[in-house]
C-alpha cells in the first residue's frame, strides 16, 4: 500500500535512528523505556495507573516456588526488557479444575507450558541483546466498553507518537483472532489510524496474509473475527485529551525526546500506560496514510512552554481536514457536540420564504426523538397547539408506560384534533412518566435542510436537542463545542 503523500515525508527505519533516536535519546533515558519495572516505578511518581504487578520471577529456583493456585483467572505474561511485543501471553480465563489457563485463540496451557515460556524470558529469547531477563506477571486490563466491541478478545492499545513535547501522531491497534487476542502488528492486529486534534479514527489496515514481502498492509474498513463486524472509522477514543496529556507526560518523566506511549482503556481505570518505546515502530504511518517525517521537522525547534501548550500545538497543526477526511472515508458528515443550526418558522409562509432563526442544538444520542423547548416552540409558531395541549387536563404523570399509552388511546381523538401536533409521545424524565406533544420542524443541519419530529418540553439549557433518529449519518465530535 503506497502512502497518498510525497515519498519525502515518509520516515524511514535509518532516518529514525540517525536523525531521531540517537540525537534525542540518551542511553539513560532509552534504558527507562527498555525495563518495564523501572517505567512502573518512575510513572507512578508522577501518578500514572499502569497494569498491577502480581509476580516478579527472577529466576527458575523462584519459578519452582511460585504460587500458582494464588494467580487469578485472567493475567498477562511479559518479559521485562521485550521488544516489539515478543514473548507476551495473554491469559483470559482459567480451565476448570486444572492448573491451565486459556488463551484468545483458545489453546490451553498448563503449568508445564507456562514454565517453559517464562524460562525461556529468563534465559532472554525475547530480550535485546538475547541477555537474561525477568518475568513479569501482571494484570490483565479490562477493556473500555466501546474499544472492547472492535477487538477480539484481547485489550487493544493506543499509540501515540511524541516529539519535542508535541503529540505527533496516533493509532489504535486492535486484537483479532489471527493476532491471538495481542495488539501486535505483526501477528496480524488492525492498525487505526486517530486524528490528533480530534480522536477520530481514520483508516484501516492490516497486515497482507498473503503477501510475499514483510510489512505490507492492505486497506481493511471493519472488525474480521467478531459476530457482527463494525465499521472502524469515525471512532470517537474516549478521554482523547486525557490520553494526550499522559502521553507527554511519560515524555517529559522519561526523558525521551522521541518516544512512543502505548496506553490502553481500562473499564474501570481509565487511561493505562502499558509501556515506552525510544525506537518506536513506523506502521503507525501506514495506519494514518500520511509520513511521520514532515510532522517531526514542522515541531523540531518550536518552543514548548508546557503540556497544554504541546496539545494544543498538535491540534492545530495536525487537525484542520480531519472533518473532510472522515467523511471522505465514513460517508457521513461531522457535526458538534453543540451545534449552531437554523430553525424555520412554521409560519404558513412558502418555507423557502419563511422566517429562521439560528439556534444551538446539543446531538444527544441517549434520546430517541428530538426535542423542542416549549418557548422556542410557542415562538416559531407552535403556540397554539401547546394551548390545546395544555387545556385538556392531562395527567401530570402516570405510573406505568402501559398507563400512558391507555390514556393516549383513549384519548387520541381529542389530543390531535384541530391542532398541528402529529402524535403523542411517552417521556420518561428522572423516573417521572408523562405524555408531550410531537411537532415536526424544518431545521439545517451541517449544510442540509430536513424536517424532523421534535417532543415539546419544558425550557431547558438547550432549546433544541437532535436525538438518534435524527443523527443517522452523522459523527459527533466531542472534542469542540460551539457556546
Amino acid at each position: 500500500m503506497l502512502l497518498n503523500k510525497k515519498y519525502n515525508d515518509i520516515l524511514g527505519l535509518n532516518r529514525r535512528n540517525q536523525e531521531y533516536v540517537r540525537p534525542f535519546n540518551s542511553p539513560s533515558a532509552k534504558a527507562i523505556a527498555d525495563n518495564k519495572i523501572l517505567t512502573k516505578k518512575i510513572l507512578a511518581k508522577e501518578g500514572i495507573k499502569t497494569p498491577e504487578v502480581y509476580k516478579l520471577v527472577k529466576s527458575k529456583k523462584q519459578l519452582r516456588f511460585l504460587d500458582w493456585e494464588s494467580l487469578p483467572k485472567s493475567f498477562v505474561v511479559k518479559p521485562n526488557k521485550g521488544t516489539g511485543g515478543n514473548g507476551i501471553i495473554v491469559f483470559y480465563g482459567k480451565k476448570k479444575g486444572e492448573t491451565a489457563w486459556i488463551r484468545p485463540s483458545g489453546e490451553v496451557m498448563n503449568k508445564r507450558d507456562i514454565i517453559l515460556h517464562i524460562e525461556n524470558i529468563l534465559e532472554g529469547r525475547f530480550s535485546m541483546g538475547s541477555k537474561s531477563d525477568i518475568a513479569i506477571i501482571e494484570e490483565r486490563v479490562k477493556t473500555d466498553p466501546l474499544l472492547k466491541q472492535y477487538s477480539y478478545k484481547g485489550v487493544p492499545d493506543i499509540r501515540v507518537i511524541c516529539f519535542n513535547n508535541v503529540p505527533i501522531m496516533a493509532m489504535t491497534r486492535l486484537p483479532t483472532k489471527r493476532s491471538n487476542g495481542t495488539a501486535n502488528l505483526h501477528s496480524g492486529a488492525i492498525c487505526t489510524g486517530i486524528d490528533i486534534s480530534t480522536g477520530i479514527t481514520t483508516y484501516s489496515m492490516q497486515m497482507d496474509v498473503k503477501s510475499l514481502l514483510s510489512d505490507t498492509y492492505e486497506d481493511i474498513e471493519t472488525t474480521t473475527d467478531l459476530k457482527e463486524n463494525k465499521k472502524l472509522s469515525g471512532i470517537q477514543i474516549p478521554n482523547w485529551d486525557e490520553i494526550l496529556r499522559i502521553a507527554l507526560i511519560c515524555q517529559k518523566s522519561s526523558k525521551l525526546g522521541y518516544i512512543g506511549v502505548d496506553i490502553a482503556l481500562d473499564r474501570d481505570k481509565g487511561p493505562v500506560v502499558f509501556e515506552l518505546n525510544a525506537r518506536p515502530g513506523l506502521g503507525i504511518q501506514v495506519a494514518n496514510k500520511t509520513g511521520l517525517r514532515a510532522r517531526l521537522e514542522r515541531v523540531k525547534g518550536l518552543e514548548i512552554k508546557s503540556i497544554k501548550h504541546g496539545i494544543r500545538v498538535a491540534k492545530n497543526l495536525f487537525g484542520g481536514e480531519v472533518e473532510e477526511s472522515i467523511e471522505a472515508i465514513s460517508g457521513r458528515k461531522v457535526v458538534n457536540i453543540t451545534e449552531k443550526i437554523l430553525l424555520f418558522h412554521d409560519d404558513g409562509k412558502d418555507p423557502t420564504k419563511s422566517n429562521k432563526e439560528i439556534v444551538t442544538a446539543f446531538m444527544d444520542t441517549g434520546i430517541i426523538t428530538s426535542r423542542l423547548s416549549r418557548s422556542l416552540a410557542s415562538r416559531i409558531g407552535f403556540l397554539e397547539a401547546i394551548k390545546h395541549f395544555k387545556s385538556l387536563g392531562i395527567p401530570d404523570s402516570f405510573s406505568t408506560l402501559q398507563e400512558a399509552q391507555e390514556y393516549i388511546d383513549k384519548n387520541s381523538t381529542k389530543l390531535l384534533e384541530g391542532t398541528k401536533i402529529r402524535r403523542i409521545a411517552k417521556i420518561m424524565d428522572e423516573q417521572t412518566i408523562n405524555i408531550k406533544p410531537v411537532i415536526e420542524a424544518r431545521i439545517k443541519i451541517s449544510g442540509e435542510i430536513k424536517s424532523v419530529e421534535m417532543v415539546i418540553t419544558e425550557d431547558t439549557t438547550h432549546p433544541v436537542v437532535i436525538g438518534r433518529n435524527d443523527l443517522k449519518g452523522y459523527l459527533i465530535d466531542t472534542s469542540k463545542t460551539f457556546k
